[in-house]
């Protein structure tokens, strides 16, 4: 799964800056005068102008867990134009919990200050644990009334590319933006989970199996409708920018 988010630098910038207690950071991994933070949050409602049929659905927390971080650069420097390729592991698997509430900094990645032409981030997640690589809970509700716990599960090895990616780039073609260690720059990536379920409808999931009390849909439950929204996962950009 590769969801691209392409944003202009203007539009970056409008993401927020922000400053930091030193012991208050969270983890950051590179090194660089700008450090780019990184946060997940979850949006429960979905696109406008979308319907969802399964309104009996609600999506609240959910957790991704990364791997690595790859970054592609392309830029100028005193030694005219480069492009840079660089790879970032964290000491251990990121588990990254998320809400919809929650806007705050996940992670932060140190690059060098200089003039850019693009940036990309590829966001690589991973199973571990016996945790999947993503997860979503919640709740659906039936519609005589009654509800029960709701969780999707996804496994990395269900899809041989599963990751994120995040692409800043100049506004004109031939453009260029500066980055300096004087503000730190905010993406944060806002996941449309709802709109997985798009097509899903509501009596299907009435229909589905419970698992111990619980609607789960994984790789061995209730499999027609997680083939079905994994390849909703695969094929959209339900991962969004928002700006704030």
């Amino acid at each position: 799964m590769k969801t691209l988010i392409k944003l202009s630098f203007s539009a970056f910038l409008m993401l927020g800056l922000f400053s930091c207690n030193e012991e208050e950071d969270p983890l950051a991994i590179g090194t660089g005068d700008v450090r780019v933070g990184i946060g997940v949050k979850i949006n429960s409602v979905s696109n406008p102008g979308a319907r969802i049929q399964n309104t009996g659905l609600e999506i609240n927390s959910g957790f991704l867990q990364v791997k690595k971080i790859e970054l592609e650069t392309e830029g100028v420097d005193e030694n005219g134009e480069f492009e840079r390729e660089l790879e970032f592991k964290f000491p251990e698997i990121l588990k990254i919990d998320f809400n919809e509430f929650d806007q705050g900094v996940d992670f932060f990645i140190n690059i060098p200050a200089g003039n850019y032409e693009e940036i990309e981030f590829e966001i690589d997640l991973i199973d571990n644990r016996d945790l999947p690589s993503i997860q979503l809970d919640g709740t659906f509700e039936y519609q005589n009334g009654s509800s029960v716990p709701f969780r999707l599960e996804v496994f990395g090895d269900d899809d041989d590319d599963l990751d994120f990616e995040v692409e800043l780039e100049a506004e004109d073609d031939d453009g260029l933006f500066f980055l300096d260690g004087v503000n730190n720059p905010l993406a944060l990536l806002d996941i449309n989970a709802k709109g997985w379920f798009v097509g899903i409808t509501n009596a299907e999931l009435e229909n589905a199996e419970l698992t111990d009390g619980v609607l789960v849909i994984s790789r061995s439950q209730n499999e027609g409708i997680y083939d079905r929204v994994l390849k909703k996962i695969e094929d959209s950009s339900e991962i969004e920018l928002e700006l704030k």
